[in-house]
C-alpha cells in the first residue's frame, strides 16, 4: 500500500486504486481523477459534471463514485452531504439524477484505469477535454465512441460518510430485487431511510421502460403511495404539483365527461412561480431529470385526449397582434390557447385576463429566474406539469408572429388536414416556414390598427435571406412529448416517437445547411403544398425598429434598448426588402373575410375593446419615446451607407398614433 499523498489540486488521496477505502469491503468510495491532473466535480448551481482542476473551489463539489460488490460492473456517481443534493448531468448522456449508474470498464495497459460507459447506450463513453486559455474547468461530454487517454480515469479511494453509506445501502437493497414494477412499489412502501431519491434515480438508465410506465400509472392513481414517496423525499415539483394536479384534473374530467366540450377545468389564470425555472432544462435535451420526472411523463402518456387542437405560445409585448392571432386560428379550428407571458410593458395583461375570463385562453403568468429562458420554462411547464394541455390530441407550438397557413380548398380546417395526416402513426409534425416580407405604412402608426395578415402578403423567396426557409415549427401530441425547443419537440429516445414532414414522410434532417449540425429544426427540403407557417418576422420598418428595442419573450429585460441597431439588424431587413419575388400569400388572403367576422365577434365584448385600445395607446407612447431616444443618441450613425435606404421611410412610419378600437 502506498502512503497518502496530496495531488497538485490539493486533494488528499491514496494513489493505489485497488486499496479498500473502508473496513466494510462490500462498498468502496472514490474520487475520480482525469487524465489532465484534475478531478470530476459537480457544479452546485446546476448539477453539470465538470473536469475541474480545483474541485473543492467555491461553486463545485467533488464527484463521488461508489463501487458496490453486490452489483459488479457498475459505479454509482453521487455527491457528498450538503444543503441540497444536486441533480448530476452531462451533455449527451441519457439520464440525470442525484445518483447516476455508470458501467465501469477496465482500461489501460495494466488495467489501472476505468472507462465510464452509458448503460443505455453501449459504446458511448464519458470524455474530458484538456484545459486551454487559463481555464481550470470544462464540461464533461458523454458520447465519445472510443476509449483513449481522455476517456480513462483513476479511482482514488476516500473514506465513506454515513450519508454515502445510506445511499449505498439503499441502492443495494433496491438492486437485490427483481426491478419489476411490483418490486419497486414494494421497496417504496417498505423503505424507512433518507436516501430513497438517489436510490431511485440510480435505476433510470437501467430499468425497463414498461416498468416505469406501470409505476407511473400506479402513482397517478394511488395517493397513499405518492404520500409515502414524498415523505422520504426533499421537496420536488413532481410529487407536490405534477402528480396531484394531474390526478385531480383527471378525476374531474371524467366526472365532467359528456356534459360540455370545454376543456376541464378551464383556469382563468395560472401562476408558474420563478422557482419553477429549472423546468426550462428538465427534459430539454431529451433526458429525464431523474426517475420522478420519468414517472411523471409515463403517467401523462396514459391520458386519452377528448378534444382535437390547441396552441401553445409565449408572448411578451405582443398585445397589438394578440386578438388577430387568436381570431385567425379560431377560424382554422383551434379550440384553445395556452399563452405564457412575462414582464409585459405594453398593458397586454388586461386583454389576456379578459380572454381567460371568457374561457378562450389559459393564461399562465411566467416569471423566470435570471439567466433562464422564459420560453424554455414555459414549454417545460406546459408539457410536464400542466394537465389541461393533455386533453388535446394535437398542440401547435408557435410564436405570436407565426400563422398557420392551410390550403383552403383541400383543407377547410385544421381538423381536415389532421384527419389526413392521421392515416400514418404520427407523434409530431415539422411544418416549413415561409417568411412574409415587409410593407410600408403609408399612414404612419395609424396603419398598425389594420390586421397584420392584411397589411403584409408578399412571400419572400427561398434563400433570399439565407437558409431560414429550411427551418420548421412543430405540432405535437402533448401526451407523448417530453419538452420542446422553439423549432421542434423533444422526446426521450427510450419512448417510441414518430416525427413526420407535412407530406407524411419521416422527418430525418440528414442534410442541414452548411455549417449547421444535424438538427430537427431544419427540414431537408420545403413542403408548402398543404400547410406551412407564415412568419411575419419583418412587418414594417417601424415595427422592426420597435421589435429590436423591446426585447422578446425569451428576454425579460424591460427597458427599451437601442444597442441592437447594428449592421446585422439593417442587413436582415434590407435583404428581404430587396427580394424581387412577389408571390402573394393567397391562402391567407382567402381567409380574410372569416378573420374579419371572428374579430368583429370578439370585439362585441367592450372589455376586450378597451383592453386593445389601451395596448394601442401604450404602444404609441413607447414608439414615440423610442424615436426620441434614437434621435438623441444618433444610434443609426454606425449603419453602413449600403443599408441606409431602409431608414428612408422610418420617420414617416413613426408619425401619428395607433387609433383606438372603433
Amino acid at each position: 500500500m502506498t502512503p497518502n499523498t496530496k495531488g497538485k489540486n490539493g486533494m488528499s488521496h491514496n494513489r493505489d486504486p485497488h486499496t479498500p477505502a473502508v473496513p466494510n469491503n462490500a462498498v468502496s468510495f472514490f474520487h475520480i481523477e482525469t487524465a489532465h491532473e484534475a478531478h470530476l466535480a459537480v457544479k452546485l448551481d446546476n448539477g453539470q459534471l465538470y473536469n475541474a482542476r480545483y474541485p473543492n473551489n467555491s461553486g463545485f463539489t467533488p464527484l463521488i463514485a461508489m463501487k458496490i460488490e453486490a452489483i459488479p460492473g457498475y459505479l454509482f456517481l453521487t455527491t457528498g452531504p450538503g444543503q441540497k443534493q444536486p441533480q448530476i448531468w452531462l451533455e449527451h448522456f441519457t439520464a440525470r439524477g442525484t445518483a447516476l449508474s455508470i458501467v465501469s470498464r477496465v482500461s489501460g495497459d495494466q488495467g489501472q484505469f476505468v472507462a465510464l460507459e452509458d448503460p443505455a447506450r453501449p459504446g458511448k463513453y464519458m470524455t474530458t477535454r484538456p484545459f486551454h486559455d487559463g481555464k481550470t474547468e470544462n464540461p464533461v461530454v458523454g458520447d465519445c465512441h472510443h476509449v483513449m487517454r481522455w476517456e480513462e480515469y483513476s479511482l482514488i479511494p476516500i473514506q465513506g460518510t454515513d450519508h454515502l453509506h445510506h445511499i449505498a445501502q439503499a441502492i443495494t437493497g433496491l438492486f437485490r430485487r427483481s426491478l419489476t414494477a411490483t418490486a419497486c412499489v414494494s421497496f417504496i412502501e417498505e423503505y424507512q431511510g433518507d436516501a430513497l431519491l438517489p436510490a431511485l434515480d440510480s435505476l433510470l438508465p437501467i430499468i425497463r421502460w414498461n416498468v416505469i410506465e406501470r409505476v407511473g400509472e400506479r402513482l397517478l392513481h394511488d395517493r397513499a403511495l405518492r404520500q409515502k414517496l414524498a415523505s422520504h423525499m426533499p421537496p420536488n415539483i413532481w410529487l407536490e404539483k405534477a402528480f396531484p394536479q394531474l390526478a385531480t384534473w383527471e378525476q374531474k374530467r371524467w366526472a365532467h365527461a359528456g356534459r360540455s366540450i370545454s376543456p376541464f377545468p378551464t383556469p382563468q389564470k395560472i401562476h408558474s412561480p420563478e422557482e419553477d425555472s429549472f423546468l426550462a432544462d428538465s427534459g430539454a435535451d431529451g433526458s429525464f431529470a431523474g426517475l420522478l420526472h420519468a414517472l411523471t411523463h409515463a403517467a401523462r402518456r396514459t391520458i386519452e385526449p377528448q378534444r382535437r387542437v390547441c396552441m401553445l405560445t409565449t408572448m411578451r409585448n405582443e398585445g397589438l397582434y394578440l386578438l388577430e392571432w387568436i381570431a385567425y386560428h379560431r377560424t382554422l379550428g383551434v379550440e384553445h390557447f395556452f399563452i405564457y407571458s412575462n414582464d409585459n410593458t405594453d398593458k397586454s395583461e388586461a386583454l389576456l385576463a379578459e380572454l381567460a375570463e371568457e374561457g378562450l385562453i389559459t393564461w399562465i403568468d411566467n416569471p423566470t429566474a435570471a439567466g433562464t429562458s422564459p420560453q424554455f420554462k414555459a414549454y417545460g411547464h406546459a408539457l410536464n406539469v400542466l394537465p389541461d394541455i393533455l386533453n388535446f390530441q394535437w398542440c401547435f407550438i408557435m410564436d405570436g408572429d407565426e400563422f398557420i397557413t392551410l390550403d383552403p380548398k383541400a383543407y377547410p380546417s385544421l381538423h381536415d388536414y389532421l384527419d389526413w395526416i392521421d392515416h400514418w402513426q404520427t407523434d409530431a409534425l415539422a411544418i416549413n416556414w415561409r417568411f412574409i416580407g415587409s410593407r410600408k405604412n403609408d399612414n404612419g402608426l395609424a396603419d398598425l390598427a389594420k390586421p397584420l395578415t392584411q397589411r403584409n402578403f408578399r412571400i419572400i423567396g427561398n434563400g433570399a435571406i439565407g437558409e431560414g426557409w429550411r427551418l420548421v415549427k412543430s405540432a405535437c401530441r402533448p401526451n407523448r412529448t417530453l419538452h420542446s425547443r422553439p423549432h421542434h419537440p423533444v422526446w426521450n429516445p427510450v419512448t417510441p416517437y414518430m416525427f413526420r414532414l407535412t407530406n407524411g414522410d419521416r422527418h430525418e434532417y440528414q442534410h442541414p445547411p452548411a455549417g449547421f449540425p444535424h438538427d430537427p429544426a431544419f427540414a431537408d427540403e420545403g413542403h408548402f403544398d398543404r400547410i406551412s407557417i407564415s412568419h411575419y418576422y419583418f412587418k414594417s420598418i417601424a415595427e422592426w425598429t420597435w421589435k429590436h428595442a423591446r426585447n422578446s419573450g425569451a428576454d425579460a429585460k424591460k427597458d427599451l434598448d437601442t444597442s441592437r441597431y447594428t449592421n446585422q439588424w439593417a442587413n436582415a431587413f434590407g435583404l428581404q426588402a430587396k427580394d424581387p419575388q412577389h408571390e402573394r400569400n393567397v391562402w391567407m388572403m382567402d381567409r380574410q373575410e372569416a378573420l374579419r367576422q371572428e374579430l368583429d365577434q370578439l370585439r362585441t365584448n367592450p372589455t376586450i375593446c378597451a383592453a386593445e385600445s389601451a395596448i394601442r395607446a401604450s404602444l404609441s407612447d413607447q414608439i414615440h419615446d423610442l424615436w426620441a431616444q434614437i434621435h438623441a443618441h444618433k444610434v443609426f450613425s454606425n449603419i453602413d451607407a449600403e443599408w441606409r435606404f431602409i431608414l428612408q421611410d422610418l420617420e414617416l412610419e413613426m408619425k401619428d398614433r395607433i387609433p383606438p378600437v372603433a
